[in-house]
């Protein structure tokens, strides 16, 4: 038993050094299962696309201009429509959090037309700060992270960048996750300890038996 509390003891202590071990999920937008997205070898333009507002709208690729990521199934996220073009969603708790997402330039689009900026309440978060690469002959999706602290009703934003003439950077497989407190984990690990003291107690009180 005493084994037991230490393994249990070393897991938590590991987790809550690296809070980012057990972060809590809060939404992932992969684009594949939109209302009114487009079919393979299209675009369309929505409003409104897992979970994200469009302003003026979203526009969605399906195997367009260049290749989808690897891991991004076959729908991404073109920033500029007609324009420059943003979309935006709100984090509803305050908190500390972890932001990954995938960015490419559209191919054969010069640097200056292929921008992005994520803004948290209309700033710069740095990383990854303003993201505009030139354009290859393909896509190039690299892989991009930040991690951040917001208040209740916090408004992450991704945004056009650049000339605004309907060809833009791309984005998808935009993940946000919560980074647990330290005190949270203190608390689990006392929580632990109180348990692992119960059962030595239950064992000790426990007759012999012959």
């Amino acid at each position: 038993m005493k084994h037991l509390l230490f393994g249990i003891a070393g897991i938590a202590s590991l987790t809550a050094a690296n809070p980012s071990l057990a972060a809590t999920q809060i939404f992932y937008s992969d684009f594949e299962s939109v209302s009114g997205g487009p079919g393979p070898g299209t675009f369309t333009t929505v409003a409104a696309a897992d979970g994200w507002t469009g302003s003026p709208n979203i526009e969605l690729q399906n195997n367009v201009a260049g290749a989808p990521a690897a891991t991004g199934g076959a729908v991404f996220v073109e920033l500029d429509t007609s324009g420059n073009s943003m979309m935006s969603r709100t984090i509803v708790a305050a908190g500390t959090y972890d932001l990954s997402f995938l960015y490419s330039a559209r191919p054969n689009v010069a640097a200056g037309s292929n921008g992005i900026s994520v803004l948290l309440n209309g700033v710069l978060l740095t990383p990854p700060g303003n993201l505009d690469l030139g354009g290859g002959s393909t896509t190039a999706w690299a892989q991009y992270s930040a991690r951040f602290t917001a208040t209740a009703g916090s408004t992450l934003t991704f945004a056009a960048t650049g000339a605004s003439d309907s060809l833009g950077g791309y984005v998808d497989n935009i993940g946000l996750s919560a980074v647990p407190e330290p005190s949270t984990w203190a608390l689990m690990i006392l929580g632990f300890g109180a348990m692992g003291g119960a059962m030595r107690r239950r064992r000790t009180a426990e007759p012999a038996t012959a």
